[in-house]
Order: C-alpha cells, then sequence, then structure tokens
C-alpha cells in the first residue's frame, strides 16, 4: 500500500509560527493504494495552464487553496473557506467528458463512501473550453449545475 504524505506550516501575515489546524492536516496527508490512478501530468504547459485556470475560479470565489504535487496524488488542489473544504481533481480532455474518466470517479467515489475526507470531493472537467464541475458521491458523480459549490 502506497502513501503520500505533506507536512505544512503556515505563518500568519506577521510572520510568526501559526498553528496548522486539524483539517488541514488531514486534508494534507492522503493515502490510497497503487490502483494506477490516472492523474493530470502537472508538467505540460496546457496542464498547468489548466490547473492555473481552476486556481483562479477558486480564488474568485472566495476559496484559498493549495496545489497538491507528485505523480501518485489523488488531487491537484485543496480548497476551503468558512463554511467547507473541497478536495478537487482536475482534469482536461478534448473530447468524452466525465466518462473517460470513470476509473477516477470511482477511486474518488470509494473514499466518499468510506468518509476518508472531511470535506467535498470533487472532479473539474475542462473539456470544450469549458469547466464540467461534478462532486463526487459514494455512486458515482453528479454534474453541479448553477452556482459554485
Amino acid at each position: 500500500m502506497g502513501s503520500c504524505s505533506w507536512i505544512v506550516t503556515l505563518f500568519p501575515a506577521d510572520g510568526s509560527p501559526g498553528p496548522v489546524s486539524t483539517l488541514l492536516q488531514w486534508a494534507l496527508y492522503i493515502s490510497h493504494s497503487d490502483q494506477g490512478v490516472v492523474t493530470m501530468a502537472g508538467t505540460s504547459l496546457t496542464a498547468r495552464t489548466i490547473l492555473f485556470d481552476a486556481a483562479a475560479e477558486l480564488d474568485k470565489n472566495g476559496y484559498v487553496f493549495i496545489r497538491v504535487a507528485g505523480s501518485s496524488r489523488l488531487f491537484d488542489l485543496v480548497a476551503w473557506n468558512k463554511e467547507k473544504t473541497l478536495f478537487i481533481a482536475v482534469r482536461r480532455t478534448c473530447s468524452g467528458g466525465i466518462s473517460r474518466f470513470a476509473r477516477d470517479v470511482s477511486l474518488l467515489a470509494s473514499l466518499v463512501k468510506e468518509r476518508t475526507l472531511p470535506g467535498i470531493v470533487q472532479i473539474w472537467v475542462f473539456a470544450s473550453k469549458e469547466w464540467q464541475r461534478y462532486q463526487i458521491l459514494p455512486g458515482g458523480a453528479l454534474l453541479i449545475r448553477g452556482g459554485f459549490l
């Protein structure tokens, strides 16, 4: 069984060491089995551009976020505001939409079913020059319509 862990220390604006919330510590320690997780390659210009665009959407909607790095990551972004925490997998495709990522959806749905993460799990698919955002539920993915969730 493989695992990934990150240790992050947050500092307030005055530069003094500040406490790291339990929620953030949870968010940054994510274990998963070696099941050949499909992740977005973060090295190509297009992949980075899509991640920057997703980060800009989060910022515009009042979220603080971190980008998760590493080849075995499940999520590309972890975002939070006063009300909620989002674990976001970012994907891109020229055709096929969410159906191209059935394996990812299945793996993420199993995490939701097991209540492994203290927040909302989403997969954002950039297809046909627009975002399609899905909330991951225990049984699969549900398209988010209307406002930002």
